[in-house]
Parts: structure tokens; C-alpha cells; sequence
């Protein structure tokens, strides 16, 4: 089974460098445009299964991705993005110095008030893949998969496909709004098969 994950388009609070966690900001045009953009790049690609994060912003990504595909997209609370606390609608600058080492120094975050853990992201994204996408992929071997997820939560799933510690959470491509990560799931065989992908000029 071939599987995509796709970081959602562009925000007014990604282009203010605003941390949004489980904030549901909406698209902004440009995030629109980037996903109309890569709507075009992958309209021949045969997505069987598009699941999305339920927050507005990855899954208007979806419905633009899905185009005139006959595909329901399943939204799933699992793959919503990690929560800030506190953090949440702060912009880089501002954020605790707890939050920073969400980033720089991800062994050793301790999530401040209201916040995620790293921990409790990689286990119910872990969740998701063994009860979705694994027997998914027994069944139907040949389905190829679209998640819209976000860039701390696609990296949750990531640590799971490839067995990271947590030291590494953020190793690989740094996905921009709306590129791309592909695997290959075979039961519980995972094989990254392309990293940060892009598709679009905006």
C-alpha cells in the first residue's frame, strides 16, 4: 500500500509565524492556491482512502486534493496536530522557553501548561497506524492512501514508521505547507520512499 502525507496549505498564523496547535485556524488564499497546485501535480495519482485531521485547515486541504475523486474523507481526532497549551496563537519570539525545546532540543521538552507531550503524540498516532493503516494495508495491498495531517503531527507518524527516538523527532525533510512524505506499508513494514516533496511555486 502507498501512502501520502500532506501538511496542510497556508495560514495567516503560518505566515505570522503564530504556533497553532489544536487552534482551528482556516486557510488563507495562498494556502489555497498552494493546494490547488498540488491538487494538479497528483490528479492522476488513484487515492482509494483520504483521511484528515478534523481541524478546517487540513481538511479543506483534503477536499482540494480529492478534486472529483468519489473518496470520503474520514477525519480522525488522532491526527490532530499537538497542543501548545499556553503556546498556542504566540509567535516565535514569544513562545516559553519550555516550548522552544519542543524544537531545538525535543529530548528534553517537558510540555508547559495545557500542552501535548511528544510522548502522547507518537502513541496516538501510533494508534492510528495500527488500527487504521496496517490492516488497511493487509487488505487491501494494492490501496494507495492520503492523510492531511500538519508538521508536528506528520512527524508523530513518522517516528512510528521508522522507529525514532524522540532525540530525532524533527530528523528528515522539514515539510512546508503542503509537501509531501510517501511510504510504503506492507503490514508493519514501513518504508519511506520520498521526504518533503514539493509541488507548488507560491
Amino acid at each position: 500500500m502507498k501512502l501520502y502525507v500532506l501538511r496542510h496549505g497556508t495560514t495567516d498564523w503560518n505566515e505570522a509565524k503564530r504556533l497553532q496547535g489544536n487552534s482551528d485556524t482556516e486557510l488563507n488564499e495562498k494556502g489555497r492556491l498552494l493546494a490547488k497546485q498540488t491538487a494538479k501535480a497528483l490528479e492522476d495519482v488513484p487515492f482509494s482512502h483520504i483521511y484528515s485531521s478534523p481541524l478546517s485547515r487540513a481538511v479543506e486541504t483534503a477536499e482540494i486534493v480529492r478534486g472529483h475523486r468519489n473518496v470520503q474523507i474520514v477525519s480522525d481526532r488522532r491526527l490532530i496536530e499537538v497542543c501548545f497549551g499556553i503556546d498556542e496563537g504566540v509567535t516565535v519570539e514569544k513562545r516559553t522557553p519550555g516550548c522552544r525545546l519542543f524544537f531545538d532540543d525535543p529530548d528534553n521538552y517537558i510540555p508547559g501548561e495545557g500542552a501535548e507531550s511528544i510522548e502522547s503524540l507518537v502513541a496516538r498516532t501510533g494508534e492510528f497506524i495500527k488500527e487504521v493503516l496496517v490492516p488497511l494495508s493487509v487488505k487491501e495491498p494494492d490501496a494507495t492512501v492520503l492523510i492531511s495531517g500538519h508538521g508536528a503531527m506528520n512527524k508523530g507518524l513518522m517516528a512510528n514508521f521508522l522507529k525514532r527516538e524522540k532525540k530525532n523527532f524533527w530528523d528528515g525533510a522539514w515539510q512546508k505547507n503542503c509537501s509531501i512524505s510517501i511510504y510504503e506499508i506492507q503490514g508493519e513494514e514501513f518504508t519511506l520512499l520520498e521526504d518533503g516533496l514539493n509541488y507548488s511555486d507560491a
